[in-house]
This record gives C-alpha cells, structure tokens and sequence, in this order.
C-alpha cells in the first residue's frame, strides 16, 4: 500500500469530503498522525548571525548561552519524564564551544541532526561544503554517531542545497516550508533520495517569545512577546487538525525561548494534550524520514507542488 490511501471518514459523521482529493498518510503501527519535536540548539550563533556587533555584546550572547545551561537541562527532564525521542540540530559553533551539552542530549538518547548555511546557488562553495563537512565530523567526533539529517540557516536556498545534501550522505533536511506531510527533495528535474521534513513558523516558539534590545534587534521591529495561554491554546488547536488530516506535524523550538521555566511548563501542558489522544506516533526525524522513503511514493508527483515549484524557480535562476 501506498503511504498516502484515501481515508475512511472519521467518526461523528464528517463526510470526508476534503480529504479525497488530499489522501492521508499511513504512518507505524496504525498511527493517526506523526508528531516530530526538533530543537535548534544554535545557542550563540543565534545572536551571531543577527549582527556583527553581536560577538562584542555579552549581554546579548548570554541569551544564547542560556541554552545549554538552563534551557537544555529542563527540556532533557521533560523528554525523559514522558519517554519521547526528539531532534537536536547543532550547529558547528555550538558543538565547538558546548560539546559537553551536546553529549548530554545525545546520551539521553535524541538524534543529533547538524545545522549549517544553506547552499544559496546551484553550485556548493568551497567554503559551505567545508562547513558541512566540518560540522558532521565535528559533531560524528562529539557524539559517536555520524549526523543523517540537516536543517538549513536561515538565507537562500538554491538547487545546489540538494545536490550537496545528496553528495555528502544527509538522507533527510528539515528546511523548506511548503507542505505538511514529508516529501523527496528535486534536484536537476527529478527527485533525490532525500526526504524534506517541512516545518512552519507558526509552530516555532521564537516568533512568539524571543526578544532581545537594538542594535542586535530580535524582532527587528522590537515589542513582542506573547502570551504563553494564546499560544498554548493555537498549538493545540493546530495539532488537533494536523492529527485530523494524518499529516507531520514537526515543532521547531529553542531551548534559549521554550527553555524558560513557565514555557517549559507549557510544553508540557501541549505535550500531555497530544499524548491523550493515543494514536500518535513520536518519532525523530531519521526514522520519518526512513519510513516515508521505504513505502513513499516522492509525494510530489503533482507539478504544482511546492517543491517542484521550487526547484523549477532554481533551474531559471
């Protein structure tokens, strides 16, 4: 069977009609939906990329580092406590300067996935294939277990973004934002054995709870922090209709903005909601990204799909 089969309608007599034309996936042991909890433990280098005054302003790098102190300590606990793997992507800076934190994670069992720039063109530079290579054994060096998955910085991302994926053994990535289920990357005019995991920003915690002063200015226009009760109450929302469709729902957080004592315990309170309902399936992004490739067709067979869109618009560029 395929990984996407029409679904029966639910129960309470919803006809289904949407979902014909969107069929839903088959994920592991007759689960409704995947839920996939990733953590950018970019640390410093946050800060870093903002502004080049940013390596001058302790006050604002402490944000970072707060981190690996606090932020990675109580998220370890909460993981723990509930037995649920997650995704850590590490960038090379902090597997530089906080080794010890990163192999905290990995001996509590999490995935550690590798962070690196985007390849902005359709050739790799020297320079960003160094950086790949380097943040892989950095972190193969660190951990014992060389990294399968990457997420992309933010910046462009052209057509050579997946050829070095590909060329360098990544088998998954989580950075593009035009689905919410799995599908292959494209590359030259036909999918890659790569597997993209799409993330949102509305399912990110720093456009709602990081903030920092200018000039290292996060937002940049400054005055927001929301409400730990609104966002809690839209997540769960946004879950409930992601487990509705049977799609992939991928949380991308940051231990220096969820690591905060009373947002930590807001993730609980949305952890608790979506493990009450009891036919969901928790995985890291290594093993979604294994099953969609052994019983996926790509998913992007469509031509008007985001990804073929995408790499269509790179091939012009």
């Amino acid at each position: 069977m395929s990984i996407s089969d029409t679904a029966m309608p639910p129960p309470g007599g919803d006809s289904g009609i949407r979902r014909r034309r969107q069929p839903r996936p088959q994920w592991p042991g007759g689960a409704r939906c995947a839920v996939v909890l990733t953590f950018n433990l970019d640390a410093e280098m946050f800060w870093l990329r903002q502004h080049p005054s940013a390596r001058h302003r302790p006050k604002t790098l402490s944000l970072g580092t707060y981190a690996t102190t606090r932020g990675v300590p109580r998220l370890l606990d909460l993981l723990d406590a509930y037995g649920l793997p997650a995704t850590w992507f590490v960038p090379e800076h902090t597997g530089l300067r906080h080794a010890d934190a990163v192999r905290q994670v990995a001996a509590a069992g999490h995935e550690i996935a590798a962070a690196a720039p985007p390849v902005p063109g359709g050739t790799p530079t020297p320079d960003i294939r160094e950086t790949w290579s380097r943040t892989a054994d950095l972190l193969t060096t660190v951990t014992g277990a060389r990294p399968t998955g990457l997420r992309a910085a933010p910046g462009p991302m052209g057509d050579g973004h997946t050829v070095l994926l590909d060329e360098l053994g990544f088998g998954w990535s989580s950075s593009t934002h035009g689905d919410d289920r799995p599908h292959l990357l494209w590359s030259a005019g036909r999918p890659t054995p790569v597997v993209e995991l799409p993330w949102q920003w509305e399912y990110a915690d720093h456009p709602y709870f990081l903030f920092n002063g200018a000039p290292v200015a996060f937002p940049p226009a400054e005055s927001r922090i929301a409400a730990y009760q609104d966002v809690l109450n839209d997540w769960k929302d946004s879950f409930d209709a992601y487990r509705d469709y049977g799609l992939c729902w991928v949380l991308a957080l940051d231990p220096q903005s969820i690591g905060k004592p009373g947002r930590v315990l807001m993730l609980e309170e949305l952890l608790d909601h979506v493990r009450a309902q009891g036919d969901v399936w928790f995985a890291t992004g290594r093993h979604v990204a294994e099953h969609w490739r052994r019983a996926a067709d790509p998913g992007t067979g469509s031509e008007g799909h985001p990804e073929r869109v995408r790499a269509a618009w790179n091939e012009g560029v």
